[in-house]
């Protein structure tokens, strides 16, 4: 695939340890947006847009983990550089996994934020039968960009946040501008639906039973406690950490999945000490 100039932003000294930011389902490069501010001055950062989001909606690609992974190799070879650690979200933190197998790889770490760690098909209400419908993304048909807008200015309690435009800006910029004033998501649902046919299939135990570079876990809860609705998460992670000590779970509490957004001071300290 070819390498869209537009699909990713730098920041950083190039001399800087490289880091790689790879977003979840349905995201973007700005997810990583406040993050950013924290980890700069220690990496040289690249935060894409995935094939099929964003800048990179036109990609064409099966989605595949294999083929993503091949995109990511091409990145790497356009920038000139060789990424050392990887930061994945969500879908990102599978992808993440994958590519520190890969052979034109040297990734010396990896962190896995609320993602890569949990089979799909371990999650109590999803099924063979009902895992689309309950994956699939939301309807957009005949509605005003200025919906989504308005409805994250009266329901994300932003105000009180001190990154709040950050925050703002990245979840709209899932969506295509270019398109007001419809709501047009970069990733269609034909996309979407296919790389959630990828993710119920992902295995994480088959990777990270054998993954041999330190991998950190930082899985959210939006509790102030791991609640019983999670407690299979909480055990799965464990069982991941029994199987190989290279592996180490922390729990963010109080945090909602999109963790790099409302934990960013908290969630940087914990990328910095583990890629130290």
């Amino acid at each position: 695939m070819t390498i869209n100039d537009n699909s990713y932003i730098t920041i950083g000294d190039v001399s800087n340890p490289p880091l790689l930011l790879i977003h979840g389902l349905a995201s973007n490069k700005y997810t990583w947006k406040v993050i950013l501010h924290f980890l700069k001055k220690h990496y040289y950062i690249v935060s894409i847009d995935l094939p099929g989001h964003g800048q990179n909606s036109e990609s064409f690609t099966d989605f595949s983990y294999i083929n993503i992974v091949d995109y990511i190799a091409n990145l790497q070879i356009h920038l000139s550089i060789n990424f050392d650690y990887i930061a994945g979200h969500s879908y990102g933190a599978s992808i993440a996994t994958s590519v520190s197998f890969d052979s034109r790889f040297n990734i010396k770490k990896i962190a896995l934020l609320d993602g890569g760690m949990i089979p799909m098909k371990l999650i109590p209400e999803m099924n063979q039968d009902n895992y689309k419908t309950r994956l699939s993304p939301p309807d957009f048909t005949n509605r005003k960009f200025e919906s989504i807008s308005d409805f994250i200015d009266k329901n994300l309690s932003l105000k009180s946040n001190t990154y709040s435009e950050d925050i703002k800006y990245a979840i709209l910029s899932n969506f295509d501008h270019t398109q007001k004033p419809k709501l047009v998501p970069f990733l269609n649902r034909t996309n979407h639906l296919n790389i959630v046919d990828y993710l119920w299939d992902y295995n994480p135990e088959i990777i990270l039973s054998q993954i041999d570079i330190p991998v950190l876990g930082l899985m959210a809860c939006k509790f102030d406690s791991i609640v019983d609705s999670n407690s299979y998460r909480c055990e799965y992670t464990d069982y991941l950490q029994s199987i190989n000590s290279r592996i180490s779970i922390n729990w963010i509490l109080n945090t909602p999945h999109d963790l790099q957004l409302y934990a960013p001071k908290l969630v940087s300290r914990k990328l910095v000490d583990h890629f130290s």
